[in-house]
């Protein structure tokens, strides 16, 4: 700590008929003799922290979450106390935090940061250095048992829930480090966009090691989750799309790439056929034009739950 100031697998087999039947059944048995894998898979590599941090930032520049999110925390402050106490579990680099107390009058009188990826903790040391907040930083990870130091009027997750084994547990203990009348903040994807593809996609890649964050967690299974252990949250979505004008364009596969490897946490670029072009075929089909601009519907939700 610093202070700072797949399942079993089934085929359909179509084959041919006997010998013995008509001579034009005997044809059409013989062009349609074809064995279809229900379960067919393919080798991917899975990003490791420094791509993930890589391909974070090409998704972000993409997303209108964040203008969103930093005015829900602002309206938050509002209602906390003039010295309030803030846990970020999950920091990143510090843009959220940075973003938000550059736009509220109302500054922690106590800002404590979790954030174990080292491709971020740089960015958030300096971020949280020019800060004048009484800040401190935790590079650990967080879980269920994690010894939280003090009590606070605000736990905030900013998208950092799909890192942990049991998102549900983690909330749960952070709950308990509430002030009376402490509220938590959980910002992740709601049961759209690239949550879906995720889902779609996911159980037919053969990867090099497990993801690094669950990309199949969403609001819905956070909601389910909490509700199974009695505790009832509020949630709100934001139209927050992402803008993809361009992205799909001849001669910006790079960028494109990057992207859909942050949707799927795979190196999308070595995707093999054909599923790099079912993904894309997804992904275009799942966009909307308005006034001139390409948009895939994403809306951001924010879970809210009272000490």
């Amino acid at each position: 700590m610093a202070v700072i100031g797949t399942g079993t697998s089934r085929s359909l087999v179509v084959r041919s008929c006997p010998t013995q039947q008509p001579a034009k059944l005997q044809a059409h048995s013989q062009r349609t003799k074809t064995v279809y894998d229900m379960t067919t898979s393919t080798p991917v590599t899975s990003l490791n922290a420094q791509r993930y941090a890589e391909t974070f930032a090409v998704f972000v520049s993409r997303s209108h979450e964040y203008p969103a999110m930093i005015q829900r925390l602002v309206d938050v402050a509002e209602t906390l106390p003039s010295d309030f106490t803030c846990l970020d579990i999950g920091a990143g680099t510090g843009m959220v935090v940075r973003d938000w107390l550059a736009r509220t009058r109302r500054q922690p009188g106590r800002y404590f940061a979790i954030e174990p990826n080292p491709a971020h903790t740089s960015a958030l040391r300096q971020t949280l250095s020019s800060l004048n907040v009484d800040a401190e930083l935790d590079e650990a990870d967080f879980h269920p048992d994690y010894a939280i130091s003090g009590y606070f009027d605000l736990v905030l997750f900013s998208h950092s829930l799909y890192w942990m084994p049991d998102p549900v547990a983690c909330v749960r203990h952070a709950r308990g480090a509430l002030k009376p009348g402490g509220k938590i903040i959980a910002f992740l994807q709601g049961p759209f966009g690239d949550h879906p593809m995720y889902h779609l996609f996911n159980p037919r890649f053969e990867r090099d090691r497990p993801p690094g964050p669950n990309h199949g967690f969403s609001s819905a299974e956070l909601v389910f989750g909490l509700r199974q252990q009695g505790i009832e949250p509020s949630v709100a979505y934001d139209p927050t799309p992402h803008d993809l004008t361009g992205l799909f364009d001849p001669g910006n596969e790079a960028e494109r790439d990057e992207y859909l490897s942050f949707c799927l946490q795979i190196e999308f670029k070595d995707l093999h056929e054909p599923w790099k072009s079912d993904v894309l075929a997804y992904t275009q089909a799942a966009c909307f034009s308005l006034d001139g601009r390409l948009h895939w519907l994403a809306p951001n939700a924010t879970v809210t739950i009272s000490g």
